[in-house]
């Protein structure tokens, strides 16, 4: 059996969802409510956006998600969540048998929509990269001294680069 596809598909959303965690890392709780404007998302919510985006994705693929909208107290809490969530979207993919179980059309839990594992796993690893980058500004613009994690932002793009050239 196959499994390149697979493989590719867990690489692509682990090199995207491993930044959150390193800007997440010694956040405050102050750092985490801080918001730039009244009508903006502060660092915490859009976490929590993260969060139910996943537990949307899950339930159209037929999957009770472990994590839905909890408010978390705290970052460790926050954390935590997206973590549980996150080792959850992996485990679906890592038990495909084959790259075709990437393919099929699975049914939502109220049996309304249709969506297939593998794409809607790249569009959550592409969607953590656009929050990324908002989650960075928001760090730079309270901490200037803070330092921002390119490096595994770049790995990231240099991984979903690679699959669609064909080098991996």
């Amino acid at each position: 059996m196959n499994r390149q596809k697979v493989f590719m598909t867990m690489h692509v959303f682990e090199a995207c969802r491993k930044p959150l965690f390193t800007v997440l890392d010694g956040i405050s709780d102050e750092q985490l409510t801080w918001k730039p404007a009244p009508e903006s998302r502060s660092i915490g919510e859009i976490c929590r956006h993260i969060l139910r985006v996943d537990a949307w994705y899950l339930k159209r693929l037929g999957i009770e998600p472990v994590v839905s909208d909890a408010k978390a107290a705290n970052r460790e809490e926050l954390v935590a969540n997206m973590q549980k969530i996150h080792h959850q979207i992996a485990g679906v993919v890592e038990i495909c048998a084959s790259d075709d179980d990437l393919i099929v059309e699975r049914k939502s839990l109220d049996g309304k929509d249709k969506e297939k594992l593998g794409v809607a796993v790249i569009h959550i690893a592409q969607h953590y990269l656009y929050h990324l980058a908002q989650i960075i500004y928001f760090r730079r613009a309270q901490d200037r001294n803070w330092q921002a994690p390119t490096k595994a932002w770049e790995e990231a793009t240099h991984v979903i680069g690679d699959y669609l050239l064909g080098l991996k």
